[in-house]
């Protein structure tokens, strides 16, 4: 997912204009209950789970930072079907 779209998906979910991708979201106005709601849209984006760990890190992070981790999670995590 390119940022542009990954952006829209945290506007949708928390209600916010994400102007600068690399502001922190709590900046944007994303609150704790922002923050659940969009760490499950960005998990069934990508067909991952955040382990506790990774959430604790990224509830202040930015659009960018929140999409980079789920990139790599997606990418270590193995797909059904696939062989891996």
């Amino acid at each position: 997912m390119q940022q542009q779209e990954f952006d829209r998906l945290v506007e949708r979910t928390c209600s916010v204009t994400v102007t600068d991708p690399t502001a922190p979201l709590v900046d944007l106005g994303v609150d704790s209950l922002h923050t659940i709601a969009l760490v499950m849209a960005v998990e069934e984006a990508y067909g991952i789970e955040f382990d506790p760990d990774t959430l604790t890190r990224l509830a202040l992070a930015s659009s960018a930072a929140l999409r980079e981790a789920a990139e790599d999670r997606a990418a270590a995590t193995p797909r059904v079907g696939t062989g891996n």
